[in-house]
């Protein structure tokens, strides 16, 4: 049964000159404006300023406030009533990395990790953006770098197919996980990380004890690379089923969760962890690149066709809710207040709110790339942060913009 027969959204996708906050505070400026319905022409206009807010007027078919306070500009494209608030980056951090960055995770206490595609795995601070240290030790390329809840600890695994931990202080590696046959390609920690999930190319999903550094179990084996998985917790009401041998009690807070994970092959698939028992499968129409938890009733599901689903992890046969308004490939997804960044193949960073109407539908943009995919989002619980493969990592803060694109 298609998702469009229960909570399907579309709207048009609205786009602005890459670096309209420079432009548009020069007197005489202009900058253009597209807005695109998935599969037909774009409908173009101009954006024209003569360097202060009230001079800010736009061509036919559009309306647009300048809103400098949250270094955003608000575009309504007329016809379908879509309103989209474009927010530039407060800072742009250039010197961490000298490639594309591929993984990204930042923490409240100010620290951040991230690797890039020449094999550099950097802590860096995020008020600055300097590197604090490199953590050397993997000798092919990192996919995926997590920091623990503790926020001194970082897991990271790539192509090498192990596991490392690491002290992000001392840039010390006093832990591996070996037993892919292939490249680790997503990292999953259940709750303080006494233990960690990994999924691979060569189609398991693995639960490993850190303090031991063992394997404790292989959690799902399937036909196809999986690309990614993500952890939740679920209702008691939820069935998980019971494991056929005693579990080992270096197995730590898995009674409650469940792992999904998605495939290259478009198979989604629920996972009871303590049980070992599959909940719950589904064949999506094209290849799953990445999964965030929202709750636990509800996971996302960014695809390579560009559709993003809601998904409940007890039960995928039907979405709870669908976006399908771009062709562009989802690369990654990051739940933040009632709503979901996506990062695309076309460099665009869209924030898809959970309360939305067909009729007026509302949305943010991170502005800044040229093009350039977004491979990873992360937050500090203040600040968003976005990895590019331009190389630079740009922070936005983004608590006003969403505030003001629902006053």
């Amino acid at each position: 049964m298609s998702c469009k027969e229960f909570d399907s959204r579309s709207a048009p996708v609205l786009n602005i000159q890459c670096n309209w906050d420079d432009l548009i505070r020069n007197k005489n400026s202009e900058l253009w404006v597209s807005c695109k319905f998935r599969g037909e022409n774009s409908f173009d206009g101009k954006i024209l300023s003569n360097g202060s807010k009230d001079t800010v007027s736009s061509s036919e078919g559009f309306s647009v406030k300048w809103i400098p306070d949250v270094r955003g500009i608000s575009v309504t494209h007329l016809r379908s009533n879509c309103c989209t608030l474009f927010v530039a980056p407060g800072s742009q951090f250039s010197g961490i990395h000298k490639k594309s960055i591929i993984s990204l995770h930042t923490t409240p206490g100010g620290l951040a990790v991230s690797a890039c595609t020449n094999n550099q795995l950097n802590v860096w601070d995020t008020k600055t953006g300097q590197v604090c240290r490199s953590l050397v030790g993997h000798p092919c390329d990192v996919y995926q770098c997590r920091f623990f809840p503790s926020g001194v600890v970082v897991i990271s695994g790539g192509a090498d197919m192990q596991l490392k931990i690491w002290c992000a202080e001392k840039g010390e590696c006093p832990v591996s996980l070996r037993g892919h046959t292939g490249s680790v390609m997503d990292i999953a920690i259940v709750d303080r990380g006494r233990n960690v999930v990994s999924v691979s190319k060569d189609g398991t999903a693995r639960l490993w004890d850190c303090g031991k550094s063992a394997c404790l179990g292989v959690l799902a084996e399937l036909p196809s690379v999986i690309n990614c998985c993500a952890i939740t917790a679920v209702s008691n009401k939820v069935p998980l089923g019971e494991p056929d041998e005693p579990p080992s009690d270096r197995e730590i807070g898995t009674e409650d969760k469940v792992l999904i994970v998605g495939c290259e092959d478009g198979v989604l698939a629920s996972i009871a962890v303590r049980s070992r028992k599959t909940l719950s499968k589904k064949a999506l129409p094209s290849a799953i690149n990445c999964l965030a938890p929202v709750n636990e009733e509800t996971v996302a599901v960014g695809c390579h066709d560009g559709q993003v689903f809601l998904f409940n992890p007890a039960n995928l046969e039907t979405p709870l809710c669908s976006w399908y308004e771009s062709n562009s490939p989802a690369l990654s997804l990051l739940c933040h207040t009632d709503g979901i960044f996506v990062g695309r193949t076309d460099g665009t960073c869209t924030y898809l709110p959970f309360k939305d109407s067909n009729q007026s539908p509302k949305r943010i943009q991170l502005t800044g790339p040229e093009y350039d995919p977004i491979y990873d989002i992360s937050s500090d619980g203040h600040a968003i942060y976005t990895a590019c493969r331009d190389g630079i990592i740009r922070k936005y803060n983004v608590t006003k913009p969403i505030q003001a694109l629902f006053e």
